[in-house]
């Protein structure tokens, strides 16, 4: 218990839970490197490729975030995501429709044409019209994930089953359905039907931060001998017998591996990082640098 309280006293500062602002940075820097190349940095990318989990991080953090007390107002929640996440992206996406037709006048054209399609519908069913945006594409699917979440919470609730175990059951075998639709039929991955097969692939990792905070994380008191050991045995199994890891969730492609292996790969990659995190707390602290990135 006391190991417990100390750990938690180093990894929030003031309400802010260093840790996962650590990670959250740690995250954004791998976006980035990884569409630039690995930008001349090695953050253990042979061991885990960028994208065979870099997007599920996101997902997973913003899960561990996922309070039950959002249960009790679902419209302020439906409200507030809305604020947070829809509303900026598509303010966005207008001012890129809008940089796209200005460019237009001087016969420079990148991306689609700037019509009411592009700029209030494609950002949901696409999100890559315009271009200079086109990862804006990752928060459409992640508004419905938030929604679909907390309505089913709410449901489960309201059956009295409102259960983790029953959630992160419920949500592997949606995501799994969605990656198998993808590898049975991939020429119906289109339109709106690409904006479930994200939102239902995103599902999971949701949950598993979700899992991680009301569950797993009271109990991951291993010593990182043995936790990494661990991690970085189930990594080689994967690379050693696995075509390649990386899979494409904007476009939806290059699940080579099935359905399974993409959430195991997410699952050892996050776990890494999540412990890395947790050992460089104490040494950097409530860095305004780290809080910048992250936020």
């Amino acid at each position: 218990m006391e190991k417990g309280r100390n750990l938690r006293s180093v990894n929030t500062d003031g309400g802010v839970n260093l840790q996962f602002k650590l990670l959250s940075a740690i995250g954004i820097i791998i976006i980035v490197s990884g569409h630039c190349y690995h930008g001349g940095m090695e953050l253990a990318y042979n061991w885990f490729p960028p994208y065979s989990y870099n997007l599920a991080l996101f997902v997973f953090i913003s899960g561990y975030f996922y309070k039950t007390d959002y249960e009790e107002n679902i419209g302020k929640y439906i409200w507030k995501r809305t604020k947070r996440l829809l509303i900026p992206a598509y303010l966005w996406n207008i001012f890129y429709g809008g940089m796209v037709a200005f460019l237009g006048l001087f016969g420079f054209t990148i991306g689609a044409k700037p019509d009411l399609y592009n700029l209030f519908v494609m950002p949901f069913v696409d999100g890559e019209a315009f271009q200079y945006n086109l990862g804006s594409w990752f928060v459409y699917p992640l508004f419905l994930v938030c929604i679909i979440n907390v309505l089913f919470r709410k449901f489960l609730k309201l059956i009295h089953l409102d259960n983790e175990f029953i959630v992160l059951i419920v949500y592997l075998a949606i995501g799994m359905i969605g990656i198998n639709t993808a590898i049975e039929n991939p020429t119906v991955i289109n339109g709106i039907v690409k904006l479930f097969v994200r939102t239902m692939f995103f599902l999971p990792c949701y949950e598993f931060g979700r899992f991680y905070k009301a569950v797993l994380e009271k109990k991951d008191t291993l010593n990182n001998v043995a936790y990494f050991a661990i991690i970085f045995a189930v990594q080689l199994i994967l690379l050693t017998f696995c075509e390649n890891l990386e899979y494409t969730p904007s476009s939806f492609t290059n699940f080579n591996n099935g359905f399974v292996i993409p959430y195991i790969s997410s699952i050892t990659a996050i776990a890494f990082w999540l412990r890395v995190s947790r050992l460089l707390v104490p040494a950097i602290g409530n860095s305004k640098l780290v809080r910048l990135i992250a936020d």
